[in-house]
């Protein structure tokens, strides 16, 4: 009867302990879809002063997440102050006017996930 005891106990400890293992193995696995973001801009090509469009969708980033424009100013992104919302079916959009002249970089941003860059003409 004793026997039968301890290995009921050893059973039982073996299992607990592949459990709490399997747990922590899980837990450290990586999500199987990274976060993603898409933007396109509308218009393409505008005058300075007049706004620019910007919508896209994402995917790994809950609704309600904040996404934020981006401009590359001499190879740094700088915030633009411009956010909004990650809606329902995962889709947002966002404006800005813009001014300083030439071809323009911009990429939307949520957390340290960021769209490709789109390029916007400003005439």
């Amino acid at each position: 009867m004793y026997v039968h005891a301890r290995a009921f106990v050893a059973g039982a400890m073996s299992a607990t302990l592949l459990s709490f293992g399997a747990g922590a193995a899980m837990a450290a696995t990586p999500p199987s879809h990274p976060a993603s973001i898409t933007v396109k801009a509308s218009p393409t090509t505008v005058k300075a002063g007049n706004t620019v469009r910007f919508a896209g969708r994402t995917s790994g980033i809950r609704s309600g997440a904040s996404v934020m424009l981006q401009m590359d100013k001499n190879g740094k992104w700088i915030p633009l102050h411009v956010n909004s919302k990650v809606k329902k079916g995962n889709a947002y959009a966002l404006a800005t006017r813009v001014h300083m002249k030439g071809t323009q970089q911009f990429r939307v941003a949520s957390g340290k996930t960021h769209s490709s860059t789109v390029n916007v003409t400003v005439q």
